[in-house]
């Protein structure tokens, strides 16, 4: 019975060491990976601006132009804008010539864009 209590603290505290090993080598690696991957998300995070503002312009001029978008460009548009200011915290001229085009019409206005 002393030998199987043995054995069992023995197991319990080889299954203590490995999990403590194991946890500093997870934290290790994420410090490591998180330096690495920085850069690299920063990059994304800036096409991600530019891609935004390039086409949230060019929808906002075609609309000024008066080149008419169906209600699948406008919605995406919309969700476009959305995650330019609320995903990717941008409050630029963008944002400025949005509310211009979009500002609210008049009432009885049913042109409202």
């Amino acid at each position: 019975m002393e030998v199987l209590f043995d054995h069992i603290i023995y197991f319990a505290g080889l299954v203590t060491s490995c999990a403590t090993i194991l946890a500093f080598v997870i934290k290790w690696l994420n410090r490591k990976l998180g330096e690495i991957l920085k850069p690299m998300q920063n990059q994304i995070h800036k096409m991600d601006v530019k891609e935004c503002r390039r086409f949230l312009i060019d929808f906002l001029v075609d609309i000024e132009n008066g080149i008419s978008k169906n209600e699948v460009q406008q919605k995406f548009a919309h969700d476009v804008y959305d995650h330019y200011i609320n995903d990717l915290k941008e409050n630029s001229y963008v944002k400025d010539f949005w509310d211009r085009v979009y500002q609210p019409k008049k009432k009885g206005d049913v042109n409202n864009a």
